[in-house]
């Protein structure tokens, strides 16, 4: 695996993460006691191809999607943040990382955490 593959790598790895562990927040404030299912079938999974490639795939409940259009007990325009600004925020983060953080310091330690490779 390259260096640059696994830059990619541990940038997905580092977003899911976050991604998991800040909307587990959320959904924990927001939604009521009985949310061990939408708790529990969250899910982050990073696969690498080649030499510059990269999935993050996240898999959730359906109805998920749905809880963020659902508003909160009666109180106008007021609505659960727990999918689209979790989802899309990692997308924009992930793109940002990919895109400008990609340094020479960046590539000299991950050659120093993995010696003998390009």
């Amino acid at each position: 695996m390259s260096v640059k593959a696994r830059f990619i790598a541990q940038t997905l790895e580092k977003a899911g993460a976050d991604m998991m562990s800040r909307q587990g927040s959320a959904i924990a404030t927001l939604t009521s006691e009985r949310s061990g299912r939408l708790l529990g079938a969250r899910s982050i999974e990073v696969s690498t191809g080649g030499d510059a490639e990269g999935r993050l795939t996240f898999t959730h409940t359906v109805y998920e999607r749905f809880l963020d259009m659902r508003r909160l007990g009666g109180v106008k325009h007021k609505r659960r943040r727990i999918h689209n600004r979790f989802v899309f925020g990692m997308y924009s983060s992930i793109a940002a990382r990919l895109m400008y953080g990609f340094t020479q310091e960046v590539i000299d330690a991950i050659k120093k955490d993995w010696p003998g490779e390009k």
